[in-house]
C-alpha cells in the first residue's frame, strides 16, 4: 500500500484509536458518576438530617386534579426534640389566610420519614441535599433550606427568573414567566422591573414591561407587588432561600392559587 492510500489507512487508524480512547473517557465518567450517585444514597439520615430553617411550597388539588390550594411555609425543624414550628400563608380555594403550625417529626436512616402537625394527619418526607419533598392526601411540595442569606431589601438584589403556576377561578389555568430585576432605590424601598410573559386560560401573552416593588424582613419573609404593563397588580408572599439565590411565592390575591419561585 502507497502513497494516498497509505496516508487514509493511517488516518483510519488514528481515528479508530481517538473513538477508542473517547468511549473509554465516557465509560469512566459514567463509571464515577454512578459511584457517586450510590455514595449519596448511601447516606445515613436521622432527625439531625432536617435542623433548621426551611422554605416550602406545597399545593393541593381536588379528586379531580383541579389546584384547590397553594401554600408557601417558613417551617423551623429541632432535631434534639423532634418538634417543628410553622408560619405559613395559604390560598385555600381563593381565600388567602395566615396560621402558626406545630409538630412532631420523625426521620429513618434510609432518609424516609413523617411530620404530624398538632391535631392534623401526618405527612411522608424524603429528605434531599437541599432540603425535602413532602407528601399527603392530595398535596405534595417540596422545601428548600434557607441558608445563611443576608434578608434585606439590599440582601436579595439582583436579577432573577420568574415562573408560577396555578389557576385564576374566575378564567381558568394561568402560567407567569419572566426576568424580574430588583434593586433597592435611595430610600432603601425595593423596586422590581423585568418583563413577563403569560399564558391564561389557553391564550398565550407574549413578554411584556413590568413594574414593581418589593420588601423582605429580617425574617427573610417579604413581600412583593407586580403590575404588568395596562394590567392589574399582582401581590404575593415571599420566602428566602438557599441563602438568598432563591424565594418561594404565593399569589396573595383573592380568587386566586397560583405559586412558584424567583431564582438567581
Amino acid at each position: 500500500m502507497k502513497g494516498p492510500a497509505l496516508k487514509q489507512e493511517k488516518n483510519r487508524e488514528g481515528e479508530s484509536t481517538m473513538v477508542s480512547k473517547m468511549f473509554r473517557i465516557a465509560s469512566t465518567i459514567v463509571l464515577a458518576s454512578f459511584a457517586f450517585s450510590s455514595a449519596a444514597w448511601a447516606a445515613t439520615c436521622s432527625n439531625a438530617s432536617l435542623s433548621g430553617t426551611y422554605g416550602f411550597l406545597h399545593d393541593e388539588t381536588d379528586s379531580n386534579g383541579t389546584p384547590f390550594s397553594a401554600a408557601v411555609s417558613q417551617i423551623t425543624f429541632d432535631s434534639t426534640t423532634g418538634t417543628f414550628t410553622v408560619e405559613n400563608t395559604f390560598s385555600h380555594d381563593g381565600v388567602i389566610g395566615t396560621e402558626s403550625l406545630t409538630g412532631i417529626y420523625a426521620v429513618a436512616s434510609n432518609c424516609t420519614g413523617t411530620g404530624t402537625p398538632t391535631g392534623g394527619s401526618p405527612f411522608s418526607i424524603v429528605v434531599t441535599s437541599t432540603g425535602f419533598l413532602a407528601l399527603h392526601l392530595f398535596s405534595e411540595g417540596f422545601a428548600v433550606k434557607q441558608g445563611s442569606p443576608t434578608c434585606t431589601n439590599a440582601g436579595v438584589e439582583g436579577r432573577f427568573g420568574f415562573e408560577t403556576t396555578g389557576v385564576f377561578l374566575a378564567t381558568g389555568a394561568v402560567a407567569f414567566i419572566g426576568e424580574l430585576k430588583l434593586t433597592v432605590n435611595p430610600s432603601g424601598e425595593g423596586v422590581i422591573s423585568g418583563h413577563v410573559a403569560s399564558s391564561e386560560d389557553g391564550t398565550f401573552q407574549t413578554f411584556e414591561p413590568v413594574t414593581g416593588s418589593y420588601g423582605v424582613g429580617t425574617d427573610c419573609r417579604g413581600r412583593a407587588t407586580i403590575t404588568p404593563k395596562g394590567g392589574s397588580e399582582m401581590h404575593f408572599s415571599l420566602v428566602v432561600v438557599d441563602g438568598g439565590k432563591e424565594m418561594l411565592a404565593i399569589e396573595m390575591d383573592a380568587d386566586t392559587v397560583v405559586s412558584g419561585t424567583l431564582q438567581h
